[in-house]
């Protein structure tokens, strides 16, 4: 194993713009991490299945970070659906709540 010298702040913020976007997906996706440890330990802690979904979903996105859909596109497909059915909404919110 190879002595490879430490790179300061300044150096590394110079050679971001050298890297392919692949790269610097990956070290977004790595500095996310690192940010939201925190949030772990003020609630109860994830159960096997929530971490390897959660692990899934960023390896997926990871490989493909256009692959979802936009808000815009969620948006027009909900409004699309509900201009098709305008009381289908309004009924499944009154069978859940019960009758007014």
């Amino acid at each position: 194993m190879g002595y490879h010298e430490s790179m300061n702040k300044a150096e590394i913020l110079e050679e971001l713009p050298k890297l392919t976007k692949t790269e610097r997906q990956e070290i977004r996706l790595r500095l996310a991490e690192l940010d939201s440890d925190g949030w772990l330990h003020d609630e109860e802690p994830l159960t096997i299945h929530e971490k390897a979904l959660l692990d899934a979903r960023l390896a997926a996105y990871a490989k493909d970070p256009n692959a979802g859909s936009t808000w815009e596109e969620i948006e027009g497909r909900i409004r699309a659906c509900l201009s098709r059915e305008p009381n289908r909404l309004n009924l499944q919110i009154r069978s859940r709540v019960g009758p007014h």
